[in-house]
C-alpha cells in the first residue's frame, strides 16, 4: 500500500507542461525515424537493383518471389526499429517519473515489463500491412514490365528504365513510412506504459491530444489539439475514434505522416499547453 502511495506521488506533477513533453517526443521520434530511414532507403534500392539484375540476367519476373525477398528484409528491420522505439518510450517515462532502473531492463514505475513480448504483440499486428507494402512494390514493378514489354522495349531497356524510375520512389517511401511506423509505434508504446501505470498503481490518468501546429499539421489534427480524454476513452480524430497517436482505427487519414504526440497525467493535474 505505500509503495502504491509512493508510486502515485511520483506520477502526481500538480501541472504538467504539454510543450516540453510534446517537443521531448518529437525530438525522440525524429532521432529514431532517421536512423530507420537510412535502412529502408538502403534495402528497398538494393530491392530494386537486385530485382532487376536477376530480370536481366534470367529475363523472368515473380511477384510473389519478389515479396518474399522484400519481406525477408523488411520486417527485422521493422522489428529491430520497433524495439529501440519501445525501449526509448519506456526509458524516458521512466525517467521523466524518477523511476529509472537498470540500463538493460525496462520498468513500468520499478515493475519489470516483457519488452520482448510486448514488441512481439506489436509486429504481429502490423505484419500485414508491411507484407503489403512488399506486394505492392513488387506489383508496380511487374506492371511496369508489363507496360514495357507491350512497347517492345528489350530486357536491358525495361530493367535500366526500372532501376531509374523507382530509385527515387524508394526514398521517398522510406521517409513516409519511417516517419509513420516511428510515430504509430511510439504512440502504442506511450499509451502501454501508462495503461500498464494505471493499472497497476490505481492512478486516474488522463491523457491529451497535443498536435504540432503548423502548415503541415491536417486541420483535423489541428482542431483535436488539447482535446482530453481518460485513460480508458477514446478521442475522437476527424470523426475517427482513437485510442492514441497512429491507432490504426483512425484509418490511413489520421495516421501517415501523424507528427502528434499524446500528453499523460494524472486526473488532478492541471496541463498547460
Amino acid at each position: 500500500m505505500m509503495q502504491a502511495q509512493k508510486q502515485l506521488r511520483n506520477f502526481r506533477q500538480r501541472q504538467v507542461n504539454a510543450k516540453r513533453i510534446s517537443r521531448q517526443q518529437v525530438v525522440l521520434r525524429k532521432n529514431l525515424e532517421r536512423v530507420y530511414y537510412k535502412r529502408l532507403n538502403t534495402l528497398f534500392r538494393r530491392f530494386i537493383r537486385v530485382r532487376m539484375h536477376l530480370y536481366k540476367e534470367y529475363g523472368s519476373y515473380d511477384v510473389e518471389v519478389a515479396t518474399r525477398s522484400l519481406n525477408e528484409e523488411l520486417f527485422p528491420t521493422t522489428l529491430a526499429q520497433y524495439k529501440k522505439i519501445f525501449a526509448a518510450i519506456y526509458r524516458m517515462n521512466e525517467n521523466r517519473y524518477d523511476y529509472l532502473k537498470k540500463q538493460d531492463e525496462y520498468f513500468v514505475f520499478g515493475r519489470s515489463v516483457d519488452i520482448e513480448a510486448l514488441v512481439a504483440s506489436y509486429f504481429a499486428s502490423r505484419q500485414l500491412f508491411l507484407s503489403n507494402i512488399s506486394r505492392r512494390m513488387a506489383q508496380r514493378i511487374q506492371n511496369d514490365i508489363i507496360a514495357g514489354r507491350a512497347e517492345n522495349l528489350s530486357i536491358r531497356e525495361i530493367a535500366d528504365n526500372i532501376t531509374k524510375k523507382y530509385l527515387p520512389i524508394a526514398s521517398s517511401r522510406a521517409i513516409l513510412i519511417a516517419r509513420t511506423e516511428t510515430g504509430s509505434a511510439a504512440g502504442f508504446a506511450d499509451f502501454s506504459y501508462h495503461k500498464q501505470l494505471a493499472d497497476d498503481t490505481g492512478a486516474s490518468v488522463k491523457k491529451q491530444w497535443t498536435a504540432v501546429n503548423d502548415l503541415r499539421t491536417r486541420s483535423a489534427h489541428s482542431a483535436a489539439n488539447g482535446q482530453e480524454v481518460l485513460m480508458d476513452e477514446d478521442f475522437i480524430i476527424g470523426g475517427m475514434p482513437m485510442a492514441y497517436v497512429g491507432d490504426p482505427r483512425g484509418g490511413a487519414k489520421n495516421v501517415i505522416n501523424c507528427r502528434c504526440v499524446i500528453v499523460y497525467a494524472d486526473e488532478q493535474d492541471i496541463v498547460l499547453n
